[in-house]
């Protein structure tokens, strides 16, 4: 069974939700390639990276549900008073950056990034055990 880098997948799950970036796993080595537009291509991709059953396609942050519905997790558990205002920065551009306000306001930086690191190791470490695949952190 492979192994493959959290760090290198997480980096790799980022880029696969911008148009223009691919990124695949090798079930044989574990290793993580990646193509995008933003950081064009860090290494030359194998010849047979499209071949079924050599690399698997790298999902997205939000394929995982990483994205608005571990906020809304995390407000629920940690700022449930905060939760309607949540919901309402959510349905406007820019939604991130005041969300992190708000954190920093209510003093739980430190527990919203353990709690969404966590989030993000469960949802990869899952998803390589779909695979067959092991997850070093």
């Amino acid at each position: 069974m492979a192994t493959v880098n959290a760090f290198d997948l997480d980096n790799a799950m980022m880029l696969a939700d911008d148009q223009g970036s691919e990124a695949w796993v090798s079930l044989e080595t574990g290793h993580v390639h990646i193509r995008s537009d933003l950081v064009g291509e860090m290494e030359p991709l194998p010849e047979n990276i499209g071949q079924e059953g050599h690399y698997i396609p790298v999902p997205g942050q939000h394929t995982l549900e990483l994205g608005r519905a571990v906020v809304i997790d995390f407000v629920q558990r940690h700022m449930p008073s905060d939760e309607d205002e949540v919901r309402r920065i959510f349905r406007r551009a820019g939604a991130y950056a005041r969300f992190s306000a708000l954190v920093d306001k209510r003093s739980l930086r430190d527990r919203w990034h353990a709690f969404r690191e966590q989030r993000t190791l469960d949802a990869m470490r899952a998803w390589c055990e779909q695979h067959g695949l092991n997850l070093a952190e």
